[in-house]
């Protein structure tokens, strides 16, 4: 898919593969350990499950997993899925994840265009995402890509400790002019 050059360490972003999983639920465990930007805060797959789903995303023409490795080391992912209707084929939901010690180096910068290289050249007219409201610094970034809000669900989500947060629903059109 791509290669960024930054100095000694080389950063490559390519399609997922089943050999990717045990290193994709690893990722997932620790990003999901964090409690800060996902709903759920464990892993809710088995190896062989994620197995089976990386196989069914890469047999798909509307879905996708692209992952990031530094230095031949996975360090984030970003998967576009679909529903299974046929009236939403069109529309992926993104979700993106970059291991807390690679943050702020460009690689969920680079995961996101590399996505929406896959989704231009994809049958899909729509990529949309749920993102913390107080995720100032994902904002920025989708914001910076050509998302718009969308919608905001005040509320949404009540935290262990009693705080609420909101739920911003962004959202980008590809493949042309948006729509009427």
């Amino acid at each position: 898919m791509g290669a960024v050059e930054d100095g000694a360490q080389r950063l490559r972003i390519r399609e997922g593969s089943p050999r990717d999983a045990l290193e994709l639920l690893t990722l997932r465990r620790d990003v999901l350990a964090e409690g800060r930007w996902f709903i759920g805060t464990e892993v809710d797959r088995t190896l062989e499950q994620e197995i089976r789903n990386i196989a069914a995303l890469k047999a798909s023409l509307t879905q996708a997993l692209l992952v990031a490795r530094l230095d031949g080391r996975l360090v984030g992912m970003v998967s576009l899925t679909n529903p299974p209707f046929r009236r939403t084929q069109h529309v992926v939901k993104l979700e993106i994840m970059v291991e807390e010690a690679s943050r702020g180096q460009g690689i969920g910068k680079a995961l996101l265009e590399a996505a929406l290289d896959w989704a231009e050249a994809a049958p899909v007219a729509k990529i949309g995402l749920n993102v913390f409201a107080d995720n100032a610094r994902a904002l920025a970034l989708y914001r910076s890509l050509g998302f718009a809000e969308e919608g905001r669900r005040s509320r949404e989500y009540r935290m262990e400790d009693g705080t609420w947060r909101d739920d911003v629903l962004l959202y980008r059109f590809v493949g042309g002019e948006e729509p009427l």
